[in-house]
């Protein structure tokens, strides 16, 4: 007997580049476990980020139902010369996609072609555009005509690839933007489900700051040390800064990391690193302030696919209760209210001033915190899982 039904259908849900469990992890969890309620769903990554048993306890979601995947030759990229995609979209992307009533692409790059009865992108950001030969160093070699014709060739290989995917979803306003300009597509906004249950506790004099530790330190951690050395005299000896992460056992990030030990070594600084959910969300809720500070030192001049794109860790600690102090571009204003729920940055001084500002007006600080409350209430899971379950009865 069919343990599914016989209204079920095969589903593929592809993790790509999965390396961490981060964002992009969650999603593609929530996802896998939601549709293995009533379909047959596999979870397809590359097997190098994680386990089954270790996503499932990350983000405390069941994929017991949900069968693993693992194709250890998921390219870097799925965006390829003509000649490679004629060759690979019908050998590997074929395979990887065709077997499934629904394939799902969850990543920041192009999806591969889908062969598959209906196809969904869920975008995180768009770090690879629209191929255009123009980036070929022999194009301005070639003829007028050879280019027109070249040209047109990628454009009609470019619309073949998107007709597979009826839905492309993005998980921010500002990611939706980028996708239509970058792929001249429109995205539908679906903000990853975001939900934490922890008792309440009395807050502690405590920053807290969450991130991955890696040698780019795109999260800015050495300059989250220095600003809080700097804040020390007027903070008051009794705040603490606790940095919070996952940290690859590479070799540079293991000395990245050591070099931040180094440089907070005499401050009251803790590191939390590869903790699990139960004692993450358990500092959040004892800490009064979060700081997050990605692109905030060139808030302005940074590439945007180096910006917060959405921002999992600033909801997550306004469910406990904690102020965010954030960078004030990106996906996170669609998060915070300024001077309400929180606080938006343009540089790192005015990290220092309103950290200031909340540490030392204790009435301003619950205001904020219950209203940051309320505020991360709004990315709860209930509105994620609703708009999945529209588009995959849509397939049936």
């Amino acid at each position: 007997m069919d343990p599914y039904g016989e209204s079920a259908m095969r589903i593929g849900v592809l993790d790509h580049l999965s390396l961490n469990l981060g964002g992009s992890q969650l999603v593609v969890a929530s996802m896998a476990a939601e549709l293995a309620a009533q379909h047959q769903v596999d979870l397809i990554h590359d097997g190098r980020g994680y386990t089954m048993a270790a996503l499932g306890a990350a983000f405390a979601v069941d994929l017991s139902r949900v069968q693993e995947r693992i194709v250890a030759d998921v390219p870097h990229t799925f965006a390829r010369t003509l000649r490679e995609e004629i060759q690979q979209a019908h050998r590997f992307d074929r395979e990887l996609t065709e077997s499934y009533d629904l394939f799902i692409y969850s990543g920041h790059g192009i999806p591969p072609y889908s062969w598959a009865g209906h196809g969904l992108v869920y975008c995180h950001f768009p770090y690879e555009a629209e191929p255009i030969l123009a980036h070929a160093e022999s194009w301005q070699r070639r003829s007028r005509a050879e280019q027109w014709l070249l040209a047109r060739l990628y454009r009609y290989r470019w619309q073949r690839r998107m007709r597979g995917y009826r839905w492309v979803l993005a998980n921010s306003k500002f990611t939706s933007a980028w996708v239509e300009r970058l792929w001249g597509r429109a995205a539908q906004v679906l903000y990853p489900p975001v939900a934490v249950a922890v008792p309440p506790v009395a807050k502690e004099n405590v920053i807290v700051s969450i991130g991955r530790f890696g040698q780019s330190d795109r999260k800015n951690t050495a300059a989250q040390i220095e600003t809080f050395a700097r804040l020390r005299q007027s903070l008051g000896s009794d705040w603490q800064l606790c940095l919070i992460g996952f940290c690859a056992d590479f070799p540079e990030d293991q000395a990245h990391l050591e070099k931040l030990r180094t440089q907070a070594r005499g401050l009251p600084v803790e590191f939390l690193i590869n903790a699990p959910r139960s004692q993450v969300l358990s500092k959040l809720a004892a800490a009064k302030i979060l700081w997050h500070t990605t692109a905030l030192d060139d808030l302005a001049g940074v590439d945007p696919r180096y910006q917060e794109h959405f921002g999992i860790a600033t909801v997550e600690a306004m469910l406990t209760g904690c102020v965010p102090l954030v960078p004030a571009g990106g996906g996170q204003p669609e998060i915070v209210e300024h001077d309400v729920s929180g606080y938006l940055c343009r540089d790192f001084d005015e990290l220092a001033h309103y950290t200031r500002a909340v540490a030392h007006d204790e009435e301003r600080r619950r205001a904020m915190s219950a209203a940051a409350l309320r505020g991360g209430q709004s990315f709860r899971p209930e509105s994620f899982v609703r708009t999945l379950r529209e588009l995959v009865n849509a397939c049936l």
